[in-house]
This record gives C-alpha cells, sequence and structure tokens, in this order.
C-alpha cells in the first residue's frame, strides 16, 4: 500500500478492497481507467474532497498510472532528537516543518539527509541513525505536477543554538517537545504530522 498526499488529503493506494480505510467525505475508486484517475486527482486538489481510497487489482498497473501524472522528486532529511527526547522544527513559509532537501546526483539518500539537516539548520556533529520511512506529497509549480517521495532518518543532537538556513526561507530552528505542543493542531505538513505519529511517537 502506499499513502500519497495531494494538498495535505491522503490518497491510500491499496492492492485489495480495504474500506476500514474511508474516513468521511473520502471517495473509493476500483481502478479501471487512466482518465478516471485524472478527474479524481484534479477534485483533490480543487474541491473540498477530504480524501480517497484507490484499489486495483493489478497494483503495479495501478501505481505506475498514478505515478505518471506527475513528474518525480526524491528527497531526504532527518528527525533529529536530543536527550530529552525533543525534535528539531525548522519554520518555513509559516508551517513547522522537517529539515531536508533534494538529493543531489550521486547522492545516496542517508548522505543526502544529513547535508540538508547540516546545512537548513547549521548543525555539526550529527550522528545519524536507522532509516525511519518514507512519505510522499504532491505540489504543483507553474501548472506542472510533482510527487516527491522523502527518505526520513533517525538523527541524534545534543547542539543547543543553531543558524537558520534564510536563503531557503527558513526562519527559525528550534527544539520542540511532546509536551510543548498539541501534534494534531500543529501548523505543519499532514504528510510530517503523519509521519511522527506512524513511526516516531509511537
Amino acid at each position: 500500500m502506499y499513502k500519497v498526499f495531494i494538498n495535505d488529503k491522503p490518497v491510500f493506494l491499496t492492492p485489495a478492497c480495504n474500506l476500514e480505510l474511508l474516513a468521511n467525505h473520502m471517495v473509493y475508486l476500483r481502478y479501471d481507467d487512466f482518465e478516471e484517475l485524472h478527474f479524481l486527482i484534479s477534485m483533490l486538489e480543487d474541491t473540498e474532497l477530504k480524501g480517497a481510497v484507490i484499489y486495483g487489482v493489478d497494483f503495479d498497473l495501478l501505481w505506475a498510472d498514478f505515478r505518471a501524472h506527475f513528474r518525480e522528486i526524491e528527497a531526504a532529511g532527518g528527525v533529529v532528537r536530543n536527550q530529552l527526547g525533543e525534535i528539531l522544527f525548522i519554520h518555513r513559509l509559516e508551517k513547522w516543518d522537517l529539515p531536508k532537501g533534494k538529493i543531489e546526483p550521486g547522492e545516496v539518500p542517508l548522505e543526502a539527509a544529513l547535508r540538508e539537516v547540516e546545512e537548513e539548520c547549521g548543525i555539526v556533529n550529527l550522528q545519524a541513525g536507522k532509516h525511519i520511512a518514507d512519505t510522499y506529497h504532491t505540489y504543483s509549480v507553474n501548472g506542472i505536477r510533482y510527487l516527491k517521495r522523502t527518505y526520513w532518518y533517525e538523527m541524534h543532537s545534543e547542539q543547543k543554538t543553531f543558524t537558520a538556513q534564510k536563503e531557503e526561507g527558513i526562519t527559525l530552528v528550534k527544539w520542540i517537545g511532546s509536551g510543548d505542543v498539541d501534534w494534531q493542531k500543529m501548523p505543519s505538513y499532514e504528510s510530517i504530522i503523519d509521519m511522527l505519529n506512524t513511526s516516531v511517537l509511537h
């Protein structure tokens, strides 16, 4: 199964019927037609539809046809924690986010994740841990749709002060503990909150 966020709305692509994934104001679709998939993606982008569950008997075909609607980008980032269990967040575009960035040619995901966290946060002596999860989300620029896959890794630091990479639009780098914020109401991205809730804070 794949979970992709379109405009912060969850889209589940599954190889078998799974009505348990459906929530209020979501659509269930048995995949048969490429144009039907195009129409559903447009609805998720432009209407109040809250999400979708798409079931395909030929799951490889479903995933390939879904991806064919987008240009694909790969990125990598880190969930950085300290001894107190706090998580290092960046503030950008009026939302709290985790440090991440595009994978450069010749890099493996972990190398890119370490480089991006170091650059965006002004951090040194970063310790890398295991791969946590991959997230998928979409966005559009100049009428072109993009599907971004982000590889996430555990990281550790005890650094207290940081230098935000202002040229990337980052205004603040800050440790945030689970007792400091309501994760469900935090102004962030649904893909980030979902990844934290399912793979980090459980």
